[in-house]
């Protein structure tokens, strides 16, 4: 069994919680709020300031350019493509530039960029590279799961339907698969006296996915403290 199975057998619960919230189940459904969307896409925009952060000290970390070019080729797509996406996106959400550009990160979100940055800083380019499998990992994971079931956010009666389907594929195979097989294989190429460290960025980046749906889910009140 490689790291990566074994640690999601490990922390079962925790990915069950983040791949199979109940934000992503009425994502699918197209039961989801409106309100609730805006809430986590806007600290979604905060944090993928801090993601990109870390990709890119990934990048200057990687011990080779083999192992930098698809982190870079990742990173470049955000800065350029994903970064559009959200802009659109934004103006199909009705919330104005001024208020996107200034918005403060609520405290999960301060406290999962700043440990995904520390991280980056502080922790070797594997290290990195587990956390960024997990944070794109849970992300294919649902986006498969609900395109797999047949998900037809349309139909649940939402003005935001074609939207919400729109994010669900933007998040199955053919846009995540090869980065987070990518980080999948580095994770799973850590030496025996790495498998702890690797198991602790492990299970703290699933507990922070964990509780940013709370925090998207429930108006700032649940998941504000460290996981």
């Amino acid at each position: 069994m490689s790291l990566t199975a074994g640690l999601k057998t490990e922390y079962a619960g925790l990915w069950k919680a983040a791949t199979e919230h109940p934000f992503i189940s009425e994502l699918g459904n197209g039961s989801l709020p409106a309100e609730k969307f805006r809430r986590y896409f806007l600290q979604d925009y905060v944090f993928v300031n801090d993601l990109v952060k870390a990709a890119g000290i990934a990048v200057a970390k990687a011990p080779d350019l083999a192992l930098a070019r698809p982190v870079e080729e990742f990173l470049h797509a955000i800065l350029g493509a994903e970064d559009a996406l959200f802009v659109d996106a934004f103006k199909t959400l009705g919330v104005p530039e001024s208020e996107y550009r200034n918005v403060e990160p609520l405290p999960t979100t301060a406290a999962f960029g700043n440990f995904l940055v520390r991280l980056a800083y502080e922790g070797s380019f594997r290290e990195i590279c587990c956390a960024m499998y997990v944070t794109e990992g849970v992300y294919l994971n649902w986006g498969e799961r609900l395109r797999g079931a047949g998900a037809d956010p349309a139909a649940g009666g939402s003005a935001l339907g074609e939207f919400y389907q729109g994010w669900i594929d933007l998040h199955t195979e053919e846009v995540l698969g090869e980065i987070v097989r990518f980080l999948g294989g580095v994770t799973d190429g850590a030496e025996p006296v790495e498998s702890d460290r690797i198991g602790t960025v492990f299970q703290r980046a699933l507990r922070y996915e964990v509780a940013f749906w709370e925090m998207s889910y429930s108006e700032g009140t649940r998941g504000e403290s460290w996981p």
